[in-house]
């Protein structure tokens, strides 16, 4: 099966046009916040219903970043982690992890229909999956340590999956949508009356203190205070250096088209490949995203990993034509827990949300409410554990290496 020639996302299939003037002045807000996808634009959404006046600023377009790249899936199920978490960093950060993401679920549930967004959003099953016998117990063991933490987790030894399964945990409930239209929605909102989006507008220098300045090539804001919601925050460059030493990149990649065999619900797998699995839209209308192969960029064996993913999607769900092709880097901490926060020990008003693991839709929210109440003074209960400048985060660098080539 032969794939498309160019590299099209399903969610900006046309692209990611700019909507939004660039910056060409000087303007002053209670916040700035530096990077347009979901996680900047939450924060800035969460900001401004909080009585702040904010803006946004982004490099190239709202979403054209990790955000337009991504699945649609929002769950606090993030492949198999909740048992390894609690072993390494004790009940009560998995607790805490679980809850963090759980709740984000509903709290974007909310906001969708607070802002009746038309965005897909959709409730739905998630199972990470495996076809191997031998890991019938570790299966087993997740859901029993899920459900223990208070998420919505059982374990199965059947699936709505068109082939025979050994285990899997289910998560209950969890959704999946278009975060491209949801944050276009989110976008809308958040300008006027005070508020900005600027597009195509790069942050060249940032000043922490009391201002905060930050300085575009064609203009400044003046904020009490920043926010860097980039992947790996590139100004000042002493936060490159740094924070490239607490995360790290991973490449996955996605295929989709319209499958012969429908399916409901959402998967993963984490075998070799981490094949997952999002059906979007119904009956006949219905399309495929298969997604994986993902690795470390300039490790892990050479092969067409696109191709790798359509022939899965051939085998198992007669898909016989790939409509649309892409891939997206990720960021991961050490640890497994994304870095939201203070950008340095000492920041008196810059703060960071980055890492998020290739689970940034659910993240999105748990950075908007933590970075939100550090901001306004409110007490999070959350905020300890995604502290950037934990002891966990470097520590976890062994394991961390040894799991990805494992």
């Amino acid at each position: 099966m032969r794939l498309p020639p160019n590299e099209t996302s399903l969610l900006a299939p046309n692209g990611f046009k700019a909507v939004y003037p660039q910056l060409k002045t000087s303007i002053e807000v209670d916040s700035v916040i530096v990077g347009g996808g979901i996680a900047g634009l939450t924060a800035a959404y969460l900001l401004k219903q909080a009585g702040q006046k904010v803006a946004v600023i982004e490099r190239k377009t709202i979403g054209n970043g990790t955000t337009g790249h991504t699945t649609g899936k929002v769950t606090s199920q993030h492949n198999l982690m909740y048992k390894d978490l609690q072993d390494r960093l004790g009940v009560k950060i998995a607790r805490l992890y679980g809850h963090a993401n759980q709740q984000a679920v509903e709290e974007i549930d909310k906001l969708i229909k607070k802002q009746k967004i038309d965005c897909g959003w959709e409730r739905a099953d998630s199972y990470v999956y495996t076809v191997k016998k031998e890991r019938v117990k570790e299966f087993r063991q997740e859901a029993e340590t899920a459900r223990s933490l208070g998420l919505p987790a059982s374990f199965q030894i059947t699936s709505p999956l068109p082939f025979k399964i050994a285990a899997a945990v289910k998560f209950s409930n969890q959704a999946h949508f278009s975060a491209q239209k949801y944050i276009e929605a989110l976008a809308k909102s958040i300008n006027g009356n005070g508020s900005f989006i600027y597009e195509k507008t790069r942050a060249v220098t940032f000043l922490d203190g009391v201002p905060c300045i930050v300085k575009t090539l064609r203009g400044k804001i003046t904020a009490s205070n920043i926010i860097v919601a980039t992947n790996v925050p590139t100004s000042p460059l002493l936060a490159r250096l740094s924070y490239c030493i607490m995360e790290y990149p991973h490449t996955s990649y996605l295929v989709a088209g319209r499958p012969k065999i429908k399916l409901d619900g959402m998967y993963i797998s984490p075998a070799e490949g981490y094949y997952s699995l999002l059906p979007v839209g119904k009956g006949d209308e219905q399309i495929l995203l298969v997604g994986g192969e993902n690795h470390i960029p300039g490790f892990g064996r050479p092969t067409n990993r696109q191709q790798e993913l359509a022939d899965f999607g051939n085998k198992h769900f007669g898909i016989s034509k790939i409509d649309y092709r892409w891939g997206a880097r990720d960021y991961m901490a050490y640890d497994g827990i994304p870095l939201i926060g203070k950008l340095y020990p000492n920041s008196k008003n810059l703060y960071v949300a980055t890492a998020f693991k290739k689970w940034g839709l659910s993240h999105s929210m748990v950075a908007g409410m933590i970075l939100r109440d550090l901001i306004t003074g409110q007490r999070n209960e959350w905020a300890d554990i995604y502290n950037p400048h934990r002891t966990s985060v470097v520590a976890s660098i062994p394991h961390a290496i040894a799991k990805a080539f494992h």
